[in-house]
């Protein structure tokens, strides 16, 4: 029966995902999703921990940082150049280094989406993981065994799932 199957069977391992820390730049993301990307690897969000907050002796999963997210902080942060002509021009501010990098320095945790109800445990059904991702209107979602983080479960993998039943 479809619905039976558990979200620990679609998962991805944490082990296989890129991390971040809340306390790094956004730079730093930038560069470790690149790097991950270069590998040949497929994933466009990272895992964000905790430097400082533990769950069972290991650093605490506190939110997913997408590509969206990277540049929305960006697109915000962009007042802080003091060249006002590149803001009349909207998406022309991408195209210049210096306020770009400027926007950059701004750490993971004060732009990472908090989990807050989209997450789900590794023994939930399929069916709970699409039901949350629809209703919270997200592509990724972290997975848990009890406290600790254990994996993600993207939109992408549940599809494959849905393609496999027909």
């Amino acid at each position: 029966m479809p619905d039976m199957k558990k979200v620990r069977e679609l998962m991805l391992p944490l082990s296989d995902y890129p991390v971040v820390y809340d306390t790094d730049t956004l730079q730093d993301a930038i560069k470790a999703l690149k790097n991950y990307l270069a590998e040949g690897k497929e994933h466009r969000s990272l895992a964000v921990f905790s430097n400082s907050k533990k769950v069972a002796g290991e650093e605490e999963l506190v939110g997913i940082l997408t590509v969206r997210d990277i540049l929305n902080a960006i697109k915000r942060n962009r007042m802080c150049y003091e060249n006002t002509e590149l803001f009349t021009l909207s998406w022309a501010f991408f195209y210049h280094r210096d306020p770009v990098k400027e926007c950059t320095v701004t750490s993971v945790g004060k732009v990472v989406r908090p989990l807050v109800k989209a997450f789900v445990q590794a023994d939930d059904t399929v069916t709970r993981a699409i039901e949350l991702m629809m209703t919270k209107n997200v592509n990724i979602l972290p997975v848990f065994e009890g406290k600790k983080a254990a994996g993600v479960v993207r939109a992408l993998d549940l599809l494959d799932y849905i393609g496999e039943m027909l």
